[in-house]
């Protein structure tokens, strides 16, 4: 059902980790995938996990009149053997401006169009 709701290019780089429903809203956390190692790293056969950025947080279409909202965590990476320089993925999901999906936020203009 969630894959559904998340945008298929999400699902390319993420995995579905939870859906929690909270009051009157739904939360899919989706966090990226282990072998996503960015581009920019110069020693790709040297990068090693280093945790977490902070989420990005994006609204999606609604379900039954509750806000859906997709929390995606992308990895953050380092050269193995104490390198002090962090790599993370760039990621557009979303439309400048908005903290919205794209298809969502194309929705939203096209309804709101005067």
């Amino acid at each position: 059902m969630a894959q559904m709701l998340v945008p298929e290019e999400m699902l390319e780089h993420f995995d579905i980790v939870s859906i929690v429903h909270k009051s009157e809203e739904y939360i899919i956390r989706l966090e990226e995938k282990s072998n996503t190692i960015p581009d920019t790293m110069e020693w790709k056969g040297r990068a090693v996990l280093d945790g977490f950025c902070r989420p990005i947080e994006l609204q999606t279409f609604p379900i039954k009149g509750e806000a859906v909202y997709v929390h995606l965590y992308r990895r953050r990476w380092k050269e193995r053997g104490g390198g002090k320089r962090n790599y993370k993925n760039q990621y557009q999901f979303n439309e400048t401006g908005m903290k919205a999906t794209r298809e969502f936020g194309a929705f939203l203009k096209e309804a709101f169009r005067d």
